[in-house]
């Protein structure tokens, strides 16, 4: 593998992210008011990046929005982001974050059904995890390079 592979992916995901963008704003006028402004824009921002057809589905839209939630308060809302960073940040990791949810394995199989709600969280935290690990990071680094910031503050 190339060393610099996983950069060039979210450098390319960054074109798709201008484009949706006013996907974003859309959804943000329909669902206003029902989260705290910046919550509200990180976790749209993962439907749409995770190809919003998807979130129909309200066991997917449920995990997406407790992963959505659950990394925005870990990470104390990403203060140092403007919105615009903020916004494809969540965009990249609902690319990432939403078909592993509906993996063969994720939340929609029957072994993921039968656990116990505590288990069925602490399963979809380890993915988070490996997320936050693996591409969490890395778009944090790249992302003063992608001139996201000089957008919105």
């Amino acid at each position: 593998m190339k060393p610099f592979y996983e950069f060039t992916r979210y450098v390319q995901w960054k074109d798709r992210f201008l484009e949706d963008r006013e996907r974003i704003r859309e959804l943000e006028e329909e669902y206003g008011g029902t989260e705290e402004p910046r919550l509200l824009k990180a976790i749209l921002s993962m439907y749409v990046g995770g190809m919003e057809k998807r979130i129909k589905d309200e066991e997917i839209k449920r995990w997406t929005d407790w992963g959505g939630k659950r990394t925005y308060r870990t990470f104390n809302g990403f203060p140092q982001l403007s919105d615009e960073e903020l916004s494809f940040l969540f965009y990249s990791l609902g690319k990432l974050f939403v078909p592993l949810l509906l993996h063969e394995k994720g939340v929609k199989s029957e072994t993921f059904k039968r656990l116990p709600p505590k288990e069925q969280e602490d399963a979809v935290l380890e993915v988070l995890d490996t997320l936050w690990e693996n591409h969490l990071i890395r778009i944090l680094q790249i992302l003063p390079y992608m001139g996201l910031n000089s957008m919105t503050k």
